[in-house]
């Protein structure tokens, strides 16, 4: 087998687990909105269902969703922990008010 179908998966799997715990770390924000929070997931699930198409021999469904799914999944979860780590960053910069 060359190495490069080697490097190949090997980027394809550390995609999908980058891909997993991105899902999984927006779902524990309990401050979204519940449809903010399975999107992410939703998407991954959606991409791996069209990857697995390629068994049923519609090459074509794979080739056009999957790998935009899988990337709209990562940039829609970065998004939303970014927004995230901004909005708790700023509560932690406002002053206390006191009495």
């Amino acid at each position: 087998m060359p190495l490069t179908l080697i490097l190949i998966a090997l980027f394809a799997l550390a995609f999908l687990m980058f891909n997993i715990v991105v899902s999984v770390r927006v779902w524990w924000l309990t401050e979204l909105p519940t449809w903010q929070r399975i999107l992410p997931t939703l998407l991954l699930c959606a991409g791996l269902a069209a990857s697995a198409s390629r068994v049923t021999g519609t090459i074509i469904v794979a080739e056009t969703l999957a790998f935009p799914m899988n990337l709209a999944t990562t940039l829609i979860g970065l998004f939303e922990l970014n927004r995230h780590r901004a909005r708790r960053t700023a509560e932690g910069d406002r002053p206390e008010a006191s009495a």
